[in-house]
């Protein structure tokens, strides 16, 4: 390689008074063809494909120079020549060569491309080097050697940036997969362990292929394996939900005919019918494969059963009455509590809520039953601080002390006129909704009242 750079410049550093030396003219055309064959044998790595041929020709244009050197011209003229014969044919030695070693290479670039999953996340680029890569291998058939080599480079680029594209986008699989896991602990948490473990198994091991192959920037190995782990996840998930559900529906039909054989059966009738209609929904939400809504209203069918099946007889300590009927307090004397009087049947009476879907229970009501004015709610409730935390929430079957008004004794006109007002509604340190009730001229109808009632509370 050296040899053929000092020739090179040995020729640009002839003088041109040779030109004019006596005899045959120096072969200047000659060796400059040479010259530049030799410059594109090397271009198509001669030196690796047709080592003896650029060597060859190599010495050959250097002899040429050493016979001008000795004014043997003619001689330099011939060995011009067979230096340029022996780099073109290390040119067409080289150049098959090439050509099938870059489509290897460019082969090479889009199998890389397409384990990065470029076949969906760089679709241009990819589908352009395949193009490039077809015609590279179809143009080596037809001998056409430097087209081929030319398309093969040009798919290699394109297999390169295509891979590059997709490796840049590896953020999708990162988020498919963790979807799966989000998904998998969600069957887990319906118990798709016991229902459905080999389909919980397989989300689980899919999943970790697909966190693997990340890792090692196989994408196309990983969108697969995520993608299988997601069926297997959906379905580990829908199968637990519905064998849930199922079983919801079974505990909850269990727990009622229970409860109709308990001794709170007749004093609970309207928690057993409100258990009995809560199941029947959660039938309907079955058979219309809403697993998850079945659910609520399995576990409050179970509450309110479980609700009837914890009242006793000597609980019962009210006269048979209608829905809603007051009931009169019997129980007198003193506490547990040395010198704690509890109040008699004289100071307040006693109101069990029930539930009624309709038309349902609410402080609001219950004053306006007792009182004649549901405005007087927050006597109610100042009375029954010790069991009602939210004047918004009361609970079927909660035996709520109602105060019986008294007469207010007539007051002077001076006594009047300092009369405190009556406490706003107490703010709580709770984290309860704002519990602040309609203004006197805002309600026109009990209807308007906006509490939530006994059948709306969540099973605790």
């Amino acid at each position: 390689m050296k040899k053929i750079y000092y020739i090179i410049a040995l020729m640009c550093a002839l003088p041109l008074s040779m030109a004019a030396m006596c005899g045959e003219p120096i072969p200047v055309r000659e060796m400059s063809r040479a010259k530049l064959e030799i410059s594109n044998a090397l271009s198509l790595k001669a030196n690796k494909y047709a080592p003896d041929e650029i060597a060859a020709a190599d010495k050959a244009l250097y002899a040429s120079h050493d016979f001008i050197k000795n004014e043997e011209l003619d001689n330099a003229k011939t060995s011009a020549i067979t230096a340029f014969e022996k780099a073109r044919d290390a040119y067409e030695k080289s150049l098959p060569l090439l050509a099938k070693d870059t489509m290897d290479i460019a082969e090479k670039s889009l199998d890389d491309a397409t384990e990065a999953y470029a076949s969906e996340l760089a679709k241009d680029d990819y589908a352009q080097a395949q193009d490039a890569l077809k015609k590279a291998a179809a143009q080596y058939e037809e001998k056409k050697f430097l087209e081929s080599y030319r398309n093969a480079l040009e798919a290699d680029m394109l297999a390169k940036n295509a891979r590059n594209a997709a490796l840049g986008k590896q953020g999708i699989l990162r988020d498919a997969v963790d979807e799966v896991v989000i998904t998998i602990a969600e069957a887990k948490r319906y118990n798709a362990a016991e229902y459905c473990p080999d389909k919980l198994n397989a989300a689980e091991e899919n999943n970790k292929t697909a966190e693997d192959a990340l890792a090692s920037l196989e994408l196309k190995k990983g969108f697969a394996a995520v993608d299988a782990a997601k069926v297997n996840a959906d379905e580990a998930y829908l199968i637990a939900l519905k064998k849930s559900s199922e079983a919801g529906i079974a505990d909850a039909g269990s727990l009622i005919e229970k409860a109709e054989k308990s001794e709170g059966a007749a004093a609970a009738k309207d928690e057993l019918d409100g258990s009995k209609e809560a199941l029947a929904a959660a039938k309907a939400q079955y058979d219309d494969a809403k697993y998850r809504e079945s659910m609520s209203s399995s576990s409050e069918a179970k509450r309110l059963a479980a609700a009837v099946i914890a009242v006793k007889k000597a609980d019962a300590v009210v006269k048979p009455g209608a829905k809603g009927e007051k009931e009169t307090a019997v129980i007198e004397g003193t506490s547990k509590k040395a010198g704690e009087k509890i109040e008699t049947a004289t100071d307040y009476t006693i109101y069990k809520v029930v539930y009624n879907p309709s038309r349902r229970d609410c402080l609001w009501r219950i004053a306006g039953k007792f009182y004649d004015n549901p405005r007087l709610w927050k006597k109610i409730f100042n009375a029954n601080r010790d069991i009602i935390r939210n004047p918004h929430i009361i609970q079927p079957g909660m035996k709520l002390k109602v105060p019986v008004l008294k007469k207010e004794p007539v007051m002077k006109k001076d006594e009047a006129a300092v009369k405190p007002k009556e406490p706003e509604y107490p703010e709580k340190e709770s984290d309860d909704a704002d519990l602040t009730l309609p203004a006197d001229d805002a309600v026109k109808d009990m209807d308007d009242f906006p509490v939530d009632a006994a059948g709306d509370v969540p099973a605790e």
